[in-house]
């Protein structure tokens, strides 16, 4: 079973679009990179529920990946598409949402350049392609990665930054984002180009892939497949998790309504521990939750920071409102991950 044929799923994703107003997408047309990805794929989701959009335009690099996802759905189109190959596209949509990079911890590591390239490269292409056409508005995933470590307990705010070890290889993901961020806010002051970024904090749900090693990814999986969770830490840092479909409501009330050059939190309201989120977990797949020492290279991949908490206030200025709780939306995810497993 695909992930769009789960009747649990459906029924979260119309809870959402009952939340939000999308009137003014109604006709218009999307071009979104890493269509296929947990937080960008989740966005498209929403689209395809309110039926009423134009045609949604996925760039992704493997079609065969594309088509058991959105295959036969009239109103999806598979465009070829790499963050590290120049920009070739044909069509001018009303919309861009830059979703595609790397996004597994241990690849900030093992592939940094890729790193690297991949949002800077693939937001300018972007950005240069906007000025040159009809496109109404940007939209660039960030990640809250940007804000680096910090010293106090008060959540992120958007003005507000800690430290990023720049001698640190793992920082190539966080040095990454914040150029690309530089680049929309650029590209907006001197090209009057529109262009606004979301900060999403750590994000799980069902469209995660298989082999996503992100930790809530990956206990969701092993949850709904029965088996038993190894703790690497302590899990006493901090984070602001978020179900995914919550999080797709946030990037289109920010798509909608967001100043151009600004950058919006994406987040729920509650601040849960890696461990609380991992009890969550094992409580929803009635499976064993242990401890045990980490690998050298899971060391190195490991977020550096010990609190990534942030504060939505400002997306919430904007009209939004947690639809889903934390552990709701990791119940629901392990649930789901069952019924299409099953």
């Amino acid at each position: 079973m695909r992930l769009l044929d789960s009747s649990l799923y459906n029924a979260d994703l119309k809870k959402a679009v009952s939340s939000i107003d999308l009137s003014s997408l109604d006709g218009k047309s999307f071009f979104i990179t890493g269509g296929l990805g947990l937080i960008a794929s989740t966005v498209v989701d929403v689209l395809l529920t309110y039926e009423k959009t134009g045609i949604i335009y996925i760039g992704a690099r493997n079609k065969e990946q594309f088509e058991k996802r959105y295959g036969n759905l009239e109103r999806v189109r598979f465009v070829s598409y790499d963050a590290l190959k120049p920009l070739k596209l044909e069509i001018v949509p009303d919309y861009i949402i830059h979703g595609a990079g790397l996004a597994s911890p241990e690849l900030y590591t093992s592939m940094p350049v890729e790193t690297i390239l991949s949002n800077v490269d693939g937001i300018h292409e972007l950005l240069h392609f906007a000025k040159n056409n009809a496109v109404e508005r940007v939209l660039y995933i960030s990640s809250s990665e940007v804000y680096g470590k910090k010293y106090t307990e008060e959540p992120f705010v958007e003005d507000k930054y800690g430290e990023v070890n720049i001698d640190n290889i793992r920082s190539s993901y966080a040095v990454a984002k914040r150029a690309s961020e530089m680049m929309c806010k650029a590209y907006a002051s001197e090209y009057e180009v529109d262009a606004v970024i979301v900060r999403p904090g750590h994000i799980f749900g069902p469209s995660a892939k298989k082999d996503d090693k992100r930790i809530s990814s990956d206990f969701a999986f092993k949850a709904a497949m029965g088996q038993k969770l190894e703790m690497k830490s302590a899990g006493l840092q901090k984070r602001s998790y978020c179900y995914s479909i919550d999080c797709a409501v946030q990037i289109l009330i920010v798509l909608l309504k967001g100043k151009s050059g600004q950058a919006y939190n994406i987040g729920h309201d509650e601040i849960t521990t890696i461990r609380e989120m991992a009890e969550i977990c094992a409580r929803a797949g009635n499976v064993e939750l242990t401890m045990t020492h980490p690998t050298e290279a899971e060391l190195k991949a490991f977020n550096p920071m010990n609190n990534s908490a942030l504060d939505n206030t400002r997306v919430k200025n904007l009209g939004y409102s947690d639809v889903f709780s934390t552990k709701n939306g990791i119940m629901h995810t392990v649930d789901i991950l069952k019924e299409i497993n099953s």
